[in-house]
């Protein structure tokens, strides 16, 4: 159970219509439909009957709604006092990188443009901040692949490269004094993303270009944490294949080697992801716009 969820179904009482409280919240009527569902499974009981004629509240539904505009007024009560003036929300969902090396230097230069909008983001691998678009959780996710899912719109915003992450060591210091190519590391222990990741997915379209197959890496273990895996770098557990913006700051302090993939003539690039059939409000097209603009030129 989420706002979202709340927002919908009072919405739907309040203005006794889905497709009225779908215009209200920017949200198309199979959000709401869907929102609604949730929240009934989850508590077990029916709280609109909806027919082609009207829509009927039920007991449950009037004792529910009761709750639910309790809990929105304390959020908005809440969210207020917190605040000099309104503000707006935009729900945001983030992969692993865009989170942490894209999000920060981005919101703090919207926000002081537009103090008066603020943010709720969730974190999950780039598979898992589709979903939540699809799903309403969030106006917009920004992730690390395209997975073509056809409900969704994805904008490329800002690109990177993907490098071999390496610790520093007698041997690896040896190979960055000549020139080398990633099947000079097919022996080597390393470390991989796990499935849903966009790096991941970028690396299995690499080794497919390569034509190595999976089989001839030397992988020594699996990791859906991007921090966890540049501390094992460090540490010398193994390579691993990263996007160069998430190992810069070590790269910079020295505590790894970086070695350029020149076979590969991608760029990887992080995408903007909304929903085809939803309705954004303007200050979510407001800050999609201030995204292109500020990769525009980096």
């Amino acid at each position: 159970m989420d706002f979202k969820q709340l927002e919908a179904f009072a919405a739907v009482v309040d203005y006794g219509s889905f497709s009225e409280a779908a215009r209200r919240l920017y949200l198309t009527q199979p959000t709401i439909s869907s929102h609604i569902r949730t929240l009934e499974k989850e508590l077990g009981a029916k709280l609109i009957i909806r027919t082609t004629k009207k829509i009927t509240v039920t007991a449950k539904g009037y004792q529910f709604y009761e709750s639910a505009v309790r809990i929105l007024h304390i959020r908005n009560h809440l969210l207020e006092s917190f605040a000099e003036s309104p503000k707006r929300m935009i729900d945001l969902g983030v992969s692993t990188i865009p989170s942490s090396y894209l999000l920060p230097e981005l919101l703090a230069a919207f926000g002081k443009k537009y103090p008066d909008i603020y943010f709720h983001s969730l974190q999950s691998d780039s598979a898992g901040a589709v979903e939540k678009v699809l799903d309403g959780s969030v106006d917009l996710s920004l992730v690390g692949q395209d997975t073509g899912e056809e409900s969704c719109r994805f904008i490329p915003f800002c690109q990177d490269r993907l490098v071999i992450a390496a610790p520093v060591s007698k041997r690896y210091l040896h190979m960055a004094d000549r020139k080398v190519t990633f099947r000079d590391f097919l022996k080597e222990p390393i470390i991989l993303r796990e499935k849903g990741s966009g790096t991941k997915k970028e690396m299995d379209l690499f080794l497919e270009r390569m034509d190595i197959p999976p089989s001839e890496l030397n992988v020594v273990a699996q990791m859906n944490d991007l921090e966890s895996i540049r501390k094992s770098i460090v540490n010398g557990l193994g390579i691993s294949v990263l996007s160069a913006r998430s190992v810069a700051d070590l790269e910079k302090t020295n505590q790894l080697l970086v070695f350029p993939l020149d076979e590969s003539v991608h760029m990887r690039s992080f995408y903007i992801v909304y929903s085809r059939n939803r309705i954004l409000k303007p200050h979510v097209q407001k800050f999609i716009r201030f995204i292109q603009d500020f990769y525009k030129d980096r």
